[in-house]
Order: C-alpha cells, then sequence, then structure tokens
C-alpha cells in the first residue's frame, strides 16, 4: 500500500541559505522508489515555488495554503476571489496602508508605485528570484488566491483583519514582517483530505513535516505528523519533534517513521 508524504517548504524541505539540502532530496528518491506519493504543501502559490524545490520530483502540491490542489498531471481545485470583490480587498489593504503581494495560481502581482520601506526588501527579493512570474498589479485579472501584506503599521492588523473577514482570515506571523491572507474555507488540511480522498489512500499512511502554525491544519490531518526543530513551541507540545533543516531533520524524522 502507498503511503503520502506531505512536506511543508520553507523551514521544512528549504531555507534560502542551503536551499534543499542533498540528504532530503536523496530520501525523497527514496520514497518514491518504494511507491510512495511525495506532495509539497505550502502557503506559496505556483509562482513563487523555489528553482530548487521544483526540481524534487513530486507528485504533487497544495498551494497557496489550500487553494490550489493537484495530483498526477491532475488538478483538483484552483480557487480564488473573483470579480468586484477583488476592487474592495485592494481598498481595504490601501486604507490600512499595508502594501502586498497578490497572488494566483499563474503569477504574483503588487504595485510598482507603492513601495515603502517596509516593502523594499520583499520587492527585491522577488523580483531577483521570480521574476518571470511577476506581472503588474494594474495588469492583474479579478482574480485573487492569497495576500501577503507588509502593513506599515501592525497596531491596524485587528481592523484589516475585520475588514477581509468575508473572504479571507489572517495569520500573523510575529517574528516576520509580513502577515498572510488566505481564503476563507481553504486550508493545507482542506487540500490533505481532497488528495488522500482522490488517491483513495488510508488515512494511517499519511505523513506530514511542518515547521510553522500555518501547517496546523496539515498537521492535524496526517495520521503521523512531525514538526521540525526550529518550530514554535505551541506545535512541539503537540507533535513528534525532530532536528532542523539544518541538521538532517527531514531524514531523522523519515528513518524513525521506517519510511526510508
Amino acid at each position: 500500500m502507498s503511503r503520502v508524504l506531505f512536506f511543508d517548504i520553507d523551514g521544512t524541505l528549504y531555507r534560502n541559505d542551503c536551499l534543499v539540502p542533498e540528504s532530503t532530496l536523496k530520501a525523497i528518491d527514496k520514497c518514491r522508489n518504494n511507491g510512495d506519493y511525495v506532495i509539497i504543501c505550502t502557503g506559496r502559490n505556483n509562482s513563487m515555488i523555489p528553482e530548487s524545490v521544483r526540481r524534487i520530483p513530486y507528485d504533487g502540491m497544495i498551494g497557496g495554503s489550500g487553494v490550489y490542489v493537484a495530483v498526477k498531471g491532475k488538478v483538483l481545485t484552483d480557487a480564488a476571489l473573483t470579480g468586484k470583490d477583488c476592487g474592495k480587498v485592494l481598498e481595504i489593504l490601501r486604507k490600512y496602508r499595508s502594501p502586498a503581494f497578490f497572488e494566483n495560481s499563474d503569477y504574483f502581482y503588487y504595485d510598482e508605485t507603492w513601495v515603502p520601506d517596509v516593502f523594499k526588501d520583499a520587492v527585491k527579493k522577488m523580483q531577483k528570484d521570480y521574476s518571470d512570474y511577476y506581472v503588474p498589479l494594474n495588469r492583474m485579472p479579478e482574480r485573487i488566491s492569497k495576500i501577503t501584506a507588509y502593513p506599515e503599521d501592525r497596531s491596524v492588523i485587528p481592523k484589516l483583519t475585520a475588514g477581509l473577514a468575508p473572504w479571507f482570515d489572517v495569520l500573523v506571523h510575529e517574528e516576520y514582517l509580513y502577515i498572510e491572507i488566505t481564503m476563507k474555507n481553504y486550508s493545507k488540511g482542506t487540500g490533505v483530505e481532497e488528495i488522500v480522498r482522490y488517491l483513495g489512500v488510508d488515512y494511517n499512511d499519511t505523513y506530514a513535516f511542518g515547521d510553522s502554525m500555518n501547517d496546523l491544519a496539515m498537521l492535524e490531518r496526517a495520521a503521523h505528523a512531525v514538526v521540525m526543530g526550529n518550530a514554535p513551541e505551541e506545535l512541539k507540545k503537540k507533535f513528534d519533534v525532530t532536528d532542523d533543516i539544518y541538521n538532517d531533520g527531514l531524514v531523522k524524522a523519515m528513518k524513525k517513521l521506517k519510511l526510508i
């Protein structure tokens, strides 16, 4: 019976300063050679997958925290906010001085005329790493699946959250400048459910690996869940813990679970 392995990207599979460790690539190859499914499960959309992650021979992807789900070459979900509501969302972000990357499964977008200091480093990085997937905001279709925002004043986050509540949930990362704004009724967990249902596998054969609070729904859905050594204490209290990405954390966890 095939097993299904769900991997978060940032802090789990990949970091900017070490990319995807060679040990992780070899472990994933072993799993796939054993007939297991490897699924990327990330808050990123297709347009923001790092090149080193794209090289992994994965079988499916849960992107944008559940708004995009694909497996074995078949797209199961590609959700987005559409129509006039997109304009309302833009107005709310501007009202609360929160420049942002607006994402869908094809591209990411931002307003080139509004790049305050809090946003500048992020824009430079995105233009350097993902220039092929950038389209100016004034050419964005009425289709938004996720937003990554950089409030100039974080005290406005509660009001911003309330304003976006009809369409989106807001996840605040205290350790980062940005906040994640994800579509209601979608999560990494709903993506897990959809893929398990489509593949027809037993939930007892599901495994999840993550390191952040946006991985919680994924970790809770899987029968076997492990968090990296750099995960928040809240996650470490609920799930098994392995080492961090710099010390072969994934490989150690996969060996312990007898996946390799």
